[in-house]
């Protein structure tokens, strides 16, 4: 009786396959956002900390909520490649800034968001992300 063995082509295209398989799904969707029509949340705040690194930058603030207290919230951006290229660096948002921030809610009710538009109180846009998303008209 004759054994079959796979061919070291069949071999390689399952590898790559797998390794491929292994890399795409290594890169989180934005599943955790709730991005139905209408569920946009703006708040104001002031900057207390830019975390600028792969794989994405985030924005942390504070705003106080309806007692008083201050409620860190974390905005999540795109890698600082990326915010390069919409005119974004390192030095865009300083410390004690305040800003008015536009983003999609964590679905978890958590202080957090994949932010959209960020704005300073004199009206200056420091980016916005809505057109390309066509986010802000739903």
């Amino acid at each position: 009786m004759r054994t079959v063995r796979p061919s070291a082509a069949a071999l390689a295209v399952l590898s790559l396959v797998f390794l491929l398989g292994t890399l795409t799904s290594a890169h989180h969707s934005r599943a955790g956002y709730d991005a139905a029509p209408g569920k946009l949340v703006t708040n104001n705040g002031v900057v207390s900390n830019v975390i600028w690194r792969n794989p994405h930058v985030f924005v942390v603030w504070d705003v106080k909520d309806s007692s008083g207290s201050v409620v860190k919230w974390t905005g999540e951006l795109s890698s600082p490649t990326t915010m390069i290229s919409e005119g974004m660096s390192r030095d865009t948002f300083k410390a004690g800034e305040p800003i008015s921030a536009t983003f999609m809610p964590a679905k978890a009710g958590t202080p957090h968001g994949l932010l959209i538009k960020v704005v300073r109180p004199d009206g200056k846009v420091v980016i916005d992300l809505s057109e390309r998303r066509n986010l802000l008209e739903q």
